[in-house]
Order: structure tokens, then sequence, then C-alpha cells
């Protein structure tokens, strides 16, 4: 990623309807599992850490459930292994590709909608 691309993304992200935004798709794609953010979520470390205990929550109840997320989400299955394999929690790891995911799904949709 160049620092122009980085700056561009840093900026997209900075929108305070972003998150809103993003929050709402993650509700969606994990709307299967129940699985609800706080109503009071107001930051991207928060949205982070609720996600990572509610992929955490989901994984150690029900593995068939989170990998029809990881399908919804749309993480593909080389992206999926690639963040499963990193160091660090694992929970932790999927909820911030979870995002990202999300984060440009909501960007292609704003670039190319005709409304």
């Amino acid at each position: 990623m160049s620092a122009t691309d980085l700056k561009e993304f840093q900026a997209l992200m900075a929108e305070p309807t972003r998150l809103q935004a993003v929050k709402a798709q993650i509700e969606k794609d994990f709307g299967l599992s129940g699985f609800e953010f706080s109503p009071e979520l107001v930051s991207w470390d928060a949205l982070l850490a609720e996600l990572s205990a509610g992929i955490a929550n989901i994984r150690s109840r029900n593995a068939g459930t989170w990998m029809k997320i990881v399908y919804r989400v749309d993480l593909t299955e080389k992206q999926y292994r690639f963040v499963k394999d990193l160091g660090g929690d694992s929970d932790d790891n999927l909820a911030k590709a979870v995002v990202l995911r999300e984060f440009q799904k909501i960007i292609t949709r704003e670039r190319y909608s005709t409304t």
C-alpha cells in the first residue's frame, strides 16, 4: 500500500458515518448467529473488541455457523487461512479481517452506486 493509498484509507475511515455503516453491515452478515453490537459503540477499537469477543463465542458454540458467516462476509479461503496463521490472538485477527472486508464492501458500494 502506497503512502497515498494509506492517506486515502485513513481519510475514509475518519468519516463518522463509516463506523456505523461497517457496524450495520457486520450485524447483517452475522445475523444468523444473533450477534449485535452494543448501542453505545463509538470507536473502531470498541468495534474490534466486541467483534473479537463475538467471534470467539460463535466459533466455540458452532463452527458450522461460523463458516457460514465467513462465507457471507466473503473472506476468501486464502484470506481466511492467512489470518488464522498470523501470530497473536486468532479471534482478534479474524475480527480485523472481517472489518476490513466489510469496509471494502461499503466503499465499493458507495463508489459504484447509481443513486
